[in-house]
């Protein structure tokens, strides 16, 4: 079942973020962050929780994406499945919970990024009707550290 993240969710998803993500988090960073976006309506923020074993086994980040310049959509910043667990179709549940959403508001579009070197998730998306529309580099600055 797909439904709204909630502190409790916050060891589950240290897990997967690091597993199937490889990133480095703590439960404790997690329940934080948690409580700071989940009631935030800027941003979407949903578990897949298993109906048998209520075990969260997959989750979807995104943020509203509304441009000065064009339309109104949702913008893709994590999605992720547990190791054990893929291929069983919870992150095209995930993905659609959110491309229900935006269709209700009205959003014109879905984006992500995804990291060149993931060509399994390249596949995932292109079978959900995603397209590869650009490429381009990153550049990001640390800032206060």
């Amino acid at each position: 079942m797909i439904r709204n993240i909630r502190i409790e969710d916050a060891q589950a998803l240290e897990n997967i973020c690091r597993t199937s993500l490889g990133h480095e988090t703590t439960a404790a960073l997690l329940t934080q962050r948690i409580q700071e976006l989940s009631e935030d309506p800027f941003y979407y923020i949903a578990v897949f929780e298993d109906d048998i074993t209520n075990q969260v086994l997959g989750f979807i980040q995104a943020e509203r994406y509304n441009l000065l310049y064009g339309g109104n959509g949702w913008n893709v910043i994590a999605l992720a499945v547990s190791e054990t667990a893929q291929n069983q179709g919870i992150g095209k549940q995930l993905l659609t919970s959110l491309e229900k959403l935006a269709a209700r508001e009205s959003y014109t579009f879905v984006r992500l990024n995804c990291n060149t070197i993931r060509t399994e998730a390249h596949m995932f998306y292109e079978r959900m009707g995603y397209v590869c529309d650009k490429t381009q580099k990153r550049f990001i600055k640390a800032i206060g550290q």
